[in-house]
């Protein structure tokens, strides 16, 4: 498995990720894994993300904005350019 190697790390961070690991019953290297395992789990959406979630929101958008008209901005950004 790969290895990190984080450099500068303030005192402060360090102590608190270790009462969090503490307040955890983990090792400091269980918790700061278990921290980017989520991080990794919630931005999903930088790789690619789920499909099925990003057809939700779209079928969730399409029916938020059905049958409602919106303006051409294009006009409006002319109009600002040439200022």
């Amino acid at each position: 498995m790969a290895q990190i190697l984080v450099e500068n790390l303030d005192p402060v961070i360090l102590e608190k990720l270790e009462t969090i690991a503490k307040q955890h019953g983990r090792s400091l290297q269980e918790e700061l894994k278990h921290i980017l395992q989520k991080a990794s789990e919630a931005a999903t959406y930088h790789t690619g993300g789920d499909m099925e979630q990003a057809r939700q929101a779209v079928a969730q958008a399409q029916v938020r904005y059905a049958g409602k008209t919106f303006s051409d901005s294009s006009e409006l950004i002319r109009e600002d350019r040439e200022r």
